[in-house]
């Protein structure tokens, strides 16, 4: 498409997907100006989101389109496979979310055999009213909660935790790379109290993959360790330094261990070394039904900032 800049000169935009190692760096930027260009207002991507949703497969084509101008990214649509869009643009280039939905459509079409049914939902919050408006525009209705996001300043003093008897926290530089995949399997293995039968597909090539990645820092990858030398709880912190926004994804405790607030002990020691290295802000989100963690966020001082919802054509 083309479009005009601010001085009112002919700019293009070109838009493809994500296809190798090389889209890497450029959505790394794109996602690191959303964040402090959209604040106080959630942004679909920190940093740290991108390179987690990537881990696996950095250096393979993805579900998505990215919308490149003169000066790098300015929009990016990322199509799941069950028909949820992820859609975030800079403030100057909202212009382009109708071409990234019309995009996830036609997608969505071509991919689903009964896509008539299984309805396209596109993600917004709450506090984006521009965004809402598009959407709206566009013949979406808002339908149910998607997610829960919190906040925390990091300006002031924290929290202290306390760990249960025999229990200590540590990160995860020279970490066993099979013992790291395993805590995180640990928590993601076993998720029947939320209703999800699933199984984590976090092994050691991947986690050996994401150590590869830029944003990851393993000095904020934490550990707690039972007695016994196991990894019962972990969490990643992805620091941003350019907004000054550390973000946590993901938190999980291996489920012996869940009611002892391991998750509060490990985020604290992350929140305290983002901290130390200057970070203003820490963010984390999850999904409205997720009500542990929501209790465990706010333990660690977090405060409710935003919910996301879905938004689909022709709903309610």
């Amino acid at each position: 498409m083309k479009d005009t800049d601010p001085r009112g000169a002919p700019a293009s935009v070109t838009s493809r997907r994500y296809e190798g190692l090389a889209d890497l760096s450029p959505l790394l930027a794109f996602a690191s100006a959303c964040t402090a260009a959209r604040s106080p207002l959630s942004a679909s991507w920190h940093p740290g989101d991108i390179v987690w949703a990537l881990h696996a497969s950095p250096d393979r084509p993805q579900p998505n389109r990215f919308w490149l101008g003169a000066q790098g990214v300015e929009a990016q649509a990322w199509l799941y496979d069950d028909g949820e869009v992820w859609l975030e643009t800079l403030p100057h280039a909202e212009r382009l979310v109708p071409e990234a939905v019309s995009w996830a459509e036609a997608e969505w079409c071509a991919r689903c055999a009964n896509a008539a049914s299984a309805a396209l939902r596109v993600r917004a919050y709450a506090s984006d009213a521009r965004r809402i408006a598009a959407l709206e525009a566009l013949g979406y209705r808002r339908a149910e909660q998607a997610g829960v996001n919190f906040a925390m300043s990091l300006e002031g003093e924290l929290p202290q935790a306390q760990a249960p008897s025999g229990v200590t926290v540590r990160d995860s530089v020279g970490v066993d790379p099979a013992l790291r995949a395993g805590a995180h399997r640990a928590a993601w293995d076993h998720l029947d109290h939320l209703g999800i039968d699933a199984q984590s597909r976090f092994s050691t090539e991947a986690y050996l993959s994401l150590t590869t990645l830029p944003v990851y820092d393993p000095s904020l990858d934490m550990l707690a360790v039972a007695p016994d030398g196991a990894f019962i709880a972990s969490c990643i912190a992805w620091a941003d330094d350019e907004s000054g926004v550390g973000l946590f994804e993901p938190v999980g405790v291996a489920a012996p261990w869940r009611g002892q607030r391991l998750a509060r002990l490990v985020m604290l020691e992350a929140l305290r070394r983002l901290q130390a290295r200057g970070l203003t802000e820490a963010r984390v989100g999850t999904a409205a039904f997720n009500h542990p963690a929501i209790a465990a966020y706010l333990a660690c001082g977090f405060q409710p900032a935003d919910e996301s919802w879905w938004w689909v054509k022709g709903g309610r």
